[in-house]
């Protein structure tokens, strides 16, 4: 119940932050045109069995979460603040079974933090329907700490649709940035 808990917390916060306007160069990334931005899935996030990358624009529900959260965590540090990717696959799978196969423990064997604040079961952005379910992540590392957010959104025609959004920061910078 505290996992659910916080990722109400967490999705509130991302509708909160809508409020909060544009993001500059970074929200660029995210509500621009382009398709995903990564080349391929990160050696660290093991991809989903059977799934195929796929050129997808991310829906708009997911783009204003991720902007929001994007503009709460890392905006205050302007262009030192971090890099924001995104890449989709696409799979006969449910939404469901892909948040199943993210569990905490496949996450840290593969080097992310074992937090019981984190990882899977709640419905993306604090409830919308049209979302799907939402896995999120953090890694502490040396020099940048990373965000990594799994959104599995079903589609009409039984696909779903993974999207895979990773945060580097460094938080020495952000940190610093701040206090300027």
């Amino acid at each position: 119940m505290t996992k659910r808990w916080a990722f109400a917390v967490v999705g509130m916060m991302l509708l909160a932050g809508l409020a909060c306007g544009p993001l500059g160069s970074l929200g660029n990334a995210v509500t621009g045109g382009q398709a995903g931005t990564a080349s391929s899935l990160w050696s660290d996030v093991p991809a989903y069995p059977g799934a195929e990358k796929v050129d997808l624009e991310m829906p708009l529900v997911i783009r204003l979460a991720v902007q929001a959260f994007s503009k709460s965590v890392m905006s205050s540090a302007g262009d030192a603040s971090g890099n924001l990717e995104f890449i989709a696959f696409t799979t006969k799978d449910s939404a469901q079974q892909v948040q199943d196969f993210y569990t905490t423990d496949r996450m840290v064997s593969e080097g992310w933090d074992n937090r019981d604040d984190l990882g899977c079961g709640l419905t993306a952005a604090g409830g919308a329907q049209d979302v799907g379910g939402m896995c999120a992540f953090y890694k502490t590392g040396d020099p940048q700490d990373s965000a990594l957010f799994i959104v599995a959104a079903s589609g009409e025609n039984g696909e779903t649709s993974v999207f895979y959004i990773r945060i580097d920061a460094n938080p020495d910078k952000m940190a610093t940035s701040e206090a300027q």
